[in-house]
């Protein structure tokens, strides 16, 4: 990780896990990144898909969080371009109805749920609302060696009650019972994620601020930039002592970094 004291100027947030928990604000995580916002441009970053970036604008702003134009950035978006990249028009789109409106509405000429014989592309995003005719259908596809796209690869999905099972997870499943693998995956740790951020700031000048070792501080060590890890969602501190590597700067939860100081430079 980069040991510069140079200013910090744009500070990232992962979501879930990092400012609240299902939907929950942590305690001062709202007071704590308005007033950084009003110093530094404030993003965020999560690799949850079961929700389109609509819903966590509204989610954001309903929370009281600050929200400017192209602050949040989404998994979803990077495949959508990939795919128009590739000029692939026939998607088999595995994700939950919301998000597969908001998919569609991007670009319509894209058909989302095409026949078994048509289907270029398999792309999952975290879909929390299946039923096993879908899953079947995903099956069916990937049998046939039809290319597999991700939007993510985490293995769970952090709850109030508990973690959840992922798209990890259902990768695990598809490569147990058939022996395949997927060809891309466009959520952290891919550093691509940041790339809207880094137009404006070198990676040294930003801040990542996220809760998952193998997700949110891969991406950091990958993409150059600093990186500070909250306690509050997955990570535990007993969790550090396996790392050859650790966290520029570790706090129980976000309010509880001192982003005066390392936006000063200090």
């Amino acid at each position: 990780m980069p040991g510069s004291k140079k200013p910090i100027k744009a500070v990232v947030f992962d979501l879930d896990g990092t400012l609240y928990l299902s939907g929950k604000p942590y305690p001062k995580a709202v007071e704590t990144v308005n007033q950084v916002a009003a110093q530094v441009p404030v993003y965020y970053l999560s690799n949850n898909t079961s929700k389109s970036p609509v819903f966590y604008e509204n989610r954001l702003l309903h929370m009281g969080l600050p929200l400017k134009d192209g602050a949040i950035i989404s998994a979803l978006t990077l495949a959508l371009e990939a795919i128009h990249r590739e000029n692939i028009k026939n998607v088999y789109f595995f994700a939950n109805p919301e998000v597969f409106e908001w998919f569609a509405s991007q670009d319509p000429s894209l058909n989302l749920a095409p026949s078994l014989e048509e289907t270029e592309l398999v792309l999952m995003a975290y879909h929390n609302s299946f039923d096993y005719e879908e899953l079947c259908e995903v099956s069916w596809r990937l049998q046939r060696g039809i290319r597999w796209w991700v939007t993510h690869c985490d293995l769970v999905c952090p709850d109030v009650r508990g973690s959840v099972p992922d798209i990890g997870s259902f990768m695990a499943l598809f490569h147990e019972a058939y022996a395949v693998k997927i060809e891309r995956s466009f959520g952290k740790p891919n550093a691509e994620m940041l790339a809207p951020v880094f137009e404006h700031f070198a990676p040294d000048e930003v801040l990542f601020v996220g809760d998952r070792l193998y997700t949110d501080f891969e991406l950091a060590k990958r993409s150059g930039c600093r990186f500070a890890l909250p306690l509050c969602g997955e990570t535990k501190r007993k969790d550090l002592n396996a790392l050859s590597i650790l966290p520029e700067i570790v706090v129980e939860q976000v309010s509880d970094i001192d982003f005066d100081s390392l936006i000063r430079g200090d």
